[in-house]
């Protein structure tokens, strides 16, 4: 197998495995350090061309709902008002978020690549494909979160561009009024409307696994309440027939094993349910990830003509068949790659472990080279030469 000629930027946990298993020349990669400068400092090309379109989009208007942690495992019990919906709409049972913290997961959901992308972006304050995307086309924004858009993602990167309130948190009850009342105000608008509501999700404590199923399924029922309440005021005005609706978490929360191991995929495994005027209800059972519902929003809603390789590392999720049969999300220093019957964990040490689909490790499993290789090659594919 060719050894890789890489970038000096090429992450850590990238450059280790490889060179660890003979696929990058360690000599002359110090050679191009001492002429380049430090890799550390990632720059990002994104996205990788002008975003164009082929005509004025669907005109359909925009919901995306996130929580930002949710248990997929438990829906049916905890969330019945949103398995509800689900099984009237497309639900994705295998849907995997960017990373393990709640930014991550909203990295990927709106900028389609990455989340180890996410310091580079917020170092050049580079702004969302998706949101530019919607705003070219004539969306009117409304913005509405509990946590008061606090963290950095926000401010400094994804919604530099628009004008938010205070960081103040406040109740989910109190969000989802404030987003109430601004849907009523788009009565007479002839303009669609992009609108995201982050809502909080369960604070599960507990040091067994029945203890945080117990807090988990005592706190979800309150969440379930407003993203009925959400949807019944899109119901009661009859805009169901016009509007798009994505809901998800921005991460999972592992209820069962052990919540600390990047080989439980209750960690990174989240629901996801759609609704698409005219889509009849249907079950997916392939792999998708967060990244994948950003590159069908430009295409499917916005009619983006530009090639999606070029904004995205995601998939249509509405394809017939995945290119990749694999997802990648990160975890503080770590890649982790689900495939459906393994997850593959890469260490910033270059180390790699193994589970099977349950979290068990496994001790024998021989590295995937020909796989790591393909997704390593992804993954580098909008660091800036």
């Amino acid at each position: 197998m060719q050894r890789a000629n890489l970038p000096l930027s090429y992450p850590m946990t990238a450059r280790r495995f490889l060179e660890r298993h003979g696929l990058l020349d360690a000599q002359e990669y110090q050679r191009r350090l001492i002429q380049q400068g430090d890799p550390e400092a990632v720059a990002v090309e994104y996205p990788l061309s002008e975003i164009t379109f082929r005509d004025a989009g669907t005109r359909n208007n925009l919901l995306v709902l996130t929580v930002d942690g949710l248990n997929n495992a438990t829906l049916a019990k905890a969330l019945p008002e949103l398995n509800q919906f689900a099984s009237e709409n497309v639900r994705f049972t295998q849907h995997y978020s960017a990373g393990d913290t709640p930014e991550k997961g909203l990295f990927g959901l709106f900028y389609g690549i990455s989340s180890s992308y996410m310091n580079g972006i917020l170092a050049s304050r580079t702004p969302s494909a998706l949101l530019g995307a919607l705003s070219t086309q004539g969306y009117q924004f409304g913005l509405f979160s509990s946590e008061g858009f606090n963290p950095p993602l926000y401010r400094q990167a994804l919604l530099t561009d628009y004008s938010l309130p205070a960081t103040t948190s406040q109740p989910n009850a109190s969000t989802v009024a404030q987003w109430q009342n601004w849907l009523e105000k788009q009565n007479g608008s002839q303009a669609p409307w992009f609108s995201w509501i982050a809502l909080n999700g369960p604070d599960v404590t507990g040091d067994s696994a029945k203890a945080r199923q117990r807090s988990y399924l005592r706190q979800a029922p309150a969440v379930d309440e407003q993203i009925h309440a959400v949807l019944s005021s899109l119901q009661a005005r009859d805009l169901l027939k016009n509007t798009v609706v994505v809901i998800t978490a921005q991460r999972g929360l592992a209820l069962d094993g052990n919540p600390d191991s990047a080989g439980n995929r209750q960690t990174l495994q989240v629901p996801l349910v759609i609704h698409w005027p005219d889509t009849p209800a249907q079950t997916v059972d392939r792999l998708s990830d967060h990244q994948d519902v950003m590159s069908t929003l430009m295409q499917r809603l916005l009619h983006v003509r530009t090639n999606p390789v070029n904004y995205s590392q995601g998939e249509d999720l509405f394809a017939a068949r995945r290119r990749h049969d694999w997802v990648v999300s990160s975890e503080e220093n770590k890649l982790v790659i689900t495939t459906p019957q393994v997850t593959l964990v890469l260490n910033n040490n270059g180390s790699y472990r193994a589970y099977d689909a349950q979290g068990n490790a496994l001790k024998d499993h021989k590295p995937e080279l020909a796989l790591l290789l393909q997704v390593l090659t992804e993954e580098k594919r909008f660091i800036a030469n």
